[in-house]
């Protein structure tokens, strides 16, 4: 009884030693400043026609600006994701 207390003790104390220790490593990927601001809206006041089509226009580049910016965070994301899974970019 007491060798087999005495195997079972000494496995045990083999295989708690021999197990790999795991690291946890936060990545984080870079997204620029410019990235990371909000796009202003036109606060312009349309009293005329000719300032009714200046505030679409600005509106119109103000959605281009901020699609421009999503398309870009989600593609750096979807690189960092991909390194994760230890694929190419």
């Amino acid at each position: 009884m007491r060798t087999v207390l005495l195997i079972l003790a000494s496995a045990l104390i083999l295989t708690a030693c021999a197990a790999p220790k795991v690291e946890t490593r936060l990545v984080v990927p870079t997204v620029s400043a410019d990235l990371r601001t909000p796009v202003p809206i036109s606060d312009r006041r349309a009293e005329t026609l000719r300032d009714l089509s200046i505030l679409a226009t600005e509106h119109l580049v103000a959605a281009q600006s901020a699609n421009a910016k999503i398309t870009a965070i989600d593609a750096i994301l979807s690189c960092a994701e991909a390194k994760m899974e230890d694929k190419p970019c």
